[in-house]
């Protein structure tokens, strides 16, 4: 089982990726086994509503969240070393829907 965030505004697949991180006011979080998505959740981002540190927050949400992978903007410097450091992966996408983005990755992992 893998989990996958994605950052979001109001949330689930047919909502497009935010183009900002650690201010999104959502993460829609895919649970994924052998390819299939097996759950879908939408989550507040407390990083969305922080003075300073948005992104820092984020993580420290999708940490608490038990997330494997992270698919969309780049995120900060801070919050890239935080995910970095937190074994979670961060793989690029924007300007689509979650679904979108997510059938692109798993078409790819499958190569």
């Amino acid at each position: 089982m893998v989990r996958i965030a994605f950052p979001t505004d109001k949330g689930g697949l047919d909502d497009q990726i935010y183009p900002r991180f650690g201010r999104a006011p959502t993460f829609t979080i895919v649970e994924v086994e052998d390819g299939e998505i097996k759950d879908v959740r939408v989550v507040q981002n407390p990083g969305s509503i922080s003075g300073s540190g948005a992104g820092i927050r984020a993580v420290q949400k999708l940490v608490e969240e038990k997330i494997d992978i992270v698919i969309g903007p780049s995120p900060g410097p801070n919050a890239y070393m935080a995910l970095q450091q937190s074994g979670i992966r961060v793989v690029m996408i924007l300007g689509v829907t979650v679904r979108e983005a997510l059938e692109k990755f798993l078409s790819e992992e499958k190569k």
